[in-house]
């Protein structure tokens, strides 16, 4: 598989909410903090459907042991926006991977409710048609895989997805007082614990995946959310570890809740 597809499948992946286990607790300084899954999901949900609508940066590298330190094999890029609905979450978004030594590629995709469109890092400059329509009911198995990775990048575009599917096998290891750029937030670290979820799962495909990194060693992930006084999410970060590629390190940006976007369909004549 391409590098550049296991990435994105990994930035899925990587980008995972929080959870909770002892009941709401109230600092003594610094800002009010949850220590309950629900409440928190409840919290952040109810802040992002009247905010609908934000805009999403990523950054990120590749460690893989070969390269001096501050010199990563690859570094992650991606700016794009979502938009929120009850039909569903629209993502517009373009990622670039620039390998040690070579030029950068960019993957962009535009997820719609029942839509999704890829232009791919083989489109070629000036092409008058640099956009594919993925269908995840196709026959092709390669159409089936991109689709589930545009899926999986709609998924970690909204900070709640993996809170909300992860919820019963996560809880919150930490909440403290942290500002992201100035913005006052609590910082919480999350642990999930995988023989958990797995036994949790109902789709076969994520539930066997969970139970290879079980089989592979890997026995709880964990990841850090930053949300403001007013419930926003405004940061996250991961690691993890991808076997025969390195380990990736990646942060993601939330700015600007709230903020009008256009999230359209490529014209038709750019669609292949």
């Amino acid at each position: 598989m391409p590098t550049w597809i296991l990435l994105l499948a990994v930035l899925g992946a990587s980008l995972t909410g929080c959870a909770g286990a002892p009941p709401q607790q109230t600092a003594a300084r610094g800002l009010p903090k949850v220590y309950d899954v629900r409440e928190l999901l409840d919290a952040v949900t109810a802040r992002q459907r009247t905010d609908r609508t934000a805009i999403l940066q990523v950054a990120g590298h590749v460690e893989d042991g070969t390269h001096g330190p501050g010199e990563p094999a690859m570094t992650v890029g991606g700016t794009g926006a979502l938009r929120i609905e009850d039909s569903g979450v629209s993502v517009d978004f373009t990622q670039t991977l620039t390998h040690s030594g070579e030029a950068p590629k960019s993957t962009g995709f535009v997820v719609l409710p029942g839509q999704v469109f890829l232009r791919l890092p083989s489109a070629q400059p000036g092409d008058p048609r640099p956009w594919t329509k993925v269908d995840a009911a196709s026959g092709d198995a390669a159409e089936r895989t991109l689709a589930t990775l545009a899926t999986n990048i709609v998924d970690s575009a909204d900070p709640t997805a993996d809170i909300s599917r992860f919820a019963d096998a996560s809880l919150v290891a930490d909440a403290s007082d942290d500002p992201v750029d100035g913005t006052p937030a609590v910082r919480y670290t999350i642990v999930v614990d995988l023989n958990r979820a797995a036994e949790l799962e109902r789709e076969p495909d994520v539930r066997a995946q969970l139970q290879q990194q079980v089989a592979g060693g890997m026995t709880r992930i964990s990841s850090t959310l930053w949300v403001d006084a007013e419930n926003r999410p405004v940061r996250s970060e991961a690691r993890q570890d991808m076997p025969g590629i390195g380990t990736l390190a990646m942060t993601a940006d939330y700015r600007s809740w709230g903020t009008p976007v256009l999230i359209t369909p490529p014209p038709a004549s750019q669609v292949r």
